[in-house]
């Protein structure tokens, strides 16, 4: 009997740590929760890829006047993953030749939360 107890609260106590990892995220009101390192590495792939056109913090530029702030309150992810991976032109096509869809979802879930 005490064997099998110990069995459970080691049980609970690594998911009690598992889920502790699950709260490193951000997310602003509306829109998904993502990890600090997605979207780390989607501020470095916005910033690398898309800034020069879109701003560097996506106000909009000449160059592509929509912003992106706020974008969750316009496009779901969904919406916005479909444009980075399949964008009309001007906007340059990047997955699969410069982006991995790994890296998608990042730059994906950065814009979400701009």
């Amino acid at each position: 009997m005490r064997a099998r107890a110990i069995q459970w609260m080691t049980a609970l106590a690594a998911l009690v740590a598992a889920s502790g990892c699950a709260r490193h995220t951000t997310a602003a009101p509306g829109t998904r929760a993502y990890s600090d390192a997605a979207l780390q590495r989607g501020k470095q792939i916005y910033a690398r890829e898309c800034a020069a056109c879109h701003g560097p913090q996506g106000a909009g530029t000449q160059i592509a006047p929509t912003p992106l702030r706020n974008i969750a309150a316009r496009r779901t992810f969904g919406s916005v993953r479909a444009v980075v991976l399949d964008p009309r032109p001007p906007m340059p096509k990047l997955y699969p030749s410069r982006l991995t869809r790994g890296q998608v979802d990042d730059v994906s879930a950065y814009v979400e939360n701009l």
